[in-house]
């Protein structure tokens, strides 16, 4: 059965998909799933989080950079019958064609909104991306997903008007601003391995089974 394929995007930096993406892969790859981490990102930081982890605890998904491949699509599309599921942490769509690309042959678009200010325009660009890629890959859903969630007026007024758009729902969890996501990408893990951090471990699990419901399994 070929691998169901969920790429992260947005349209500027900031909003956490490194973070998103390293996390559902890592928990999916924990959950006993044969996942595959796809770094499209030039900058690399995915890369360097699980290049981080040590040899007795290695991360739970593989990793494939493949951020200077002119077509990362066909490159992708190699390993689909080799894995259960492929995450792919995208670049900036502002400055790059590859969530583009990755969304053409994806059954879920996941757009991480960010709890800064700009965010709500990144979020609009991003769904532009989402639907054009839809006319080519109708059976690709779009999900937005509240990052970094804090008690502060301004965070929840974003998140409040991001999930009043209609044509993306927003998953109902919310990942928090945490020093435990900090500390599993510095130690390459995922935040379920970060002792302590029950919260986290909460709404992580909790993001992981709306991502799995939203995409069948």
């Amino acid at each position: 059965m070929a691998a169901k394929i969920i790429t992260v995007f947005n349209q500027k930096g900031g909003s956490g998909k490194t973070t998103t993406s390293c996390n559902l892969a890592g928990v999916l790859g924990l959950r006993g799933h044969k996942t595959l981490l796809v770094d499209l990102d030039e900058q690399g930081t995915a890369t360097l989080s699980i290049g981080a982890a040590s040899d007795d605890r290695p991360f739970p998904a593989a990793l494939s950079n493949l951020s200077r491949s002119p077509r990362p699509d066909r490159e992708i599309a190699k390993f689909v019958d080799d894995y259960e599921f492929i995450v792919i942490d995208c670049p900036p769509a502002i400055r790059s064609s590859a969530p583009s690309v990755a969304l053409l042959i994806s059954d879920l678009g996941l757009i991480p909104v960010g709890a800064s200010g700009g965010n709500l325009w990144a979020v609009q660009e991003a769904k532009k991306l989402g639907v054009t890629a839809q006319v080519t890959n109708p059976d690709l859903k779009l999900r937005s997903l509240a990052n970094m969630d804090q008690k502060v007026t301004i965070v929840q007024q974003i998140f409040e008007a991001a999930e009043q758009d209609e044509d993306i729902p927003m998953l109902k969890t919310r990942l928090g601003f945490r020093t435990a996501y900090k500390e599993a990408e510095v130690s390459g893990s995922t935040v379920l391995q970060i002792r302590g951090a029950k919260a986290a471990h909460k709404e992580i699990n909790a993001f992981v089974d709306e991502v799995l419901k939203v995409v069948g399994e």
